[in-house]
C-alpha cells in the first residue's frame, strides 16, 4: 500500500494555500479525484488511500494554523 505518498500529496498541495487561500482545498480535491478516477478506471474505491490523502490535508491545514501563516 501507498498510504505515506497519499498522506503526502495531501499535505503538500494542501500547503500550497500559503500563496493562495483556495489552494487549500487542492489536497481534498486531488484525493478525491483520484479515488474516484480508481473507482472509475479499476471499479475499486480505496477507503485507506482517501482517508490518509484528507489526514494530510488536515495536518497541513492545522500547521498552517498554528504558524499563523494565513
Amino acid at each position: 500500500m501507498d498510504l505515506q505518498l497519499h498522506f503526502f500529496w495531501g499535505f503538500s498541495l494542501t500547503l500550497l494555500g500559503v500563496y493562495w487561500i483556495p489552494f487549500l482545498l487542492t489536497g481534498v480535491i486531488v484525493t478525491l479525484i483520484k479515488e474516484l478516477f480508481d473507482l472509475w478506471s479499476k471499479d475499486h474505491w480505496s477507503w485507506g488511500d482517501f482517508w490518509w490523502g484528507i489526514i494530510g490535508s488536515g495536518v497541513a491545514l492545522f500547521f498552517l494554523y498554528s504558524q499563523r501563516a494565513f
